[in-house]
């Protein structure tokens, strides 16, 4: 998914459904399953591809489709290769944006957020992308999230605070985005953790890249088993050697 949408984006253009993990395949969210935030809306990762070229076992290269070896095409998805070595894909593309506004929606009961979650995935309008983490049996975090090519003016972001300024022509519009994939910031489930803490919900803007791969970094919220992980020096003993071999 990395390099998909590495090429895409710069392209002006993306995929409707981008599981979050740079290192997701193509092949194993077809034969196994792909789900993401935008799922309400477009489905899941086999509702995206068009087509599908398979190497059987008897050596022969077929093609399938809605319009060619249907039985076949809807047999794919979730068949795990049992069924044959898949070789290529055709995947729907839409226009890509610069951004993504996210909203953050802390919730204080199950009853609460199961309410919340239903609501923002059953709108018919807005809400391309709809997310919930948990954090306990009875707190979580609902997150709602719309692309957009325009950062809103007098949002800034310093240290995962959002803070109103003027006036807006001295403000850099490079501080006005949350580049929440850059090494030194939080794990994502830590920065939105904070809204929970805080009592509060907020707006920010976040480059759709970084957006996609939110979890990449810390693997979701797996990362925390280990102490040492949420430590800078655990950051730059991962960068550290890609540095120095590019200076090599």
């Amino acid at each position: 998914m990395g390099q998909l949408t590495h090429t895409l984006v710069e392209l002006g253009w993306t995929i409707p459904v981008v599981p979050e993990m740079d290192d997701l395949t193509v092949g194993g969210l077809v034969m196994g399953t792909g789900i993401e935030t935008s799922s309400h809306k477009q489905g899941l990762f086999q509702h995206i591809c068009l087509s599908y070229e398979l190497v059987l076992a008897d050596g022969s290269v077929v093609n399938c489709s809605k319009d060619e070896n249907l039985d076949l095409f809807y047999s794919v998805p979730w068949s795990y290769g049992t069924l044959g070595f898949l070789t290529a894909v055709e995947i729907k593309i839409i226009p890509a944006a610069r951004f993504v506004k996210m909203e953050y929606k802390p919730c204080y009961s199950i009853e609460n957020l199961v309410d919340t979650f239903t609501a923002e995935t059953q709108r018919t309008e807005g809400n391309q992308f709809v997310e919930g983490l948990m954090y306990s049996l009875h707190s979580g975090v609902v997150m709602t999230a719309n692309m957009s090519n325009t950062a809103e003016p007098g949002k800034v972001k310093i240290h995962s605070i959002i803070i109103n300024v003027a006036p807006v022509q001295s403000i850099d519009p490079k501080r006005q985005i949350n580049e929440i994939g850059r090494w030194f910031k939080p794990w994502f489930f830590k920065h939105v953790e904070e809204y929970l803490d805080k009592g509060q919900g907020g707006v920010e803007y976040i480059p759709l890249r970084d957006y996609y791969h939110r979890h990449t970094r810390s693997i979701f919220w797996e990362i925390q088993v280990h102490p040492l992980c949420l430590s800078f020096s655990f950051r730059l003993d991962i960068i550290g050697p890609s540095i120095f071999c590019i200076f090599i």
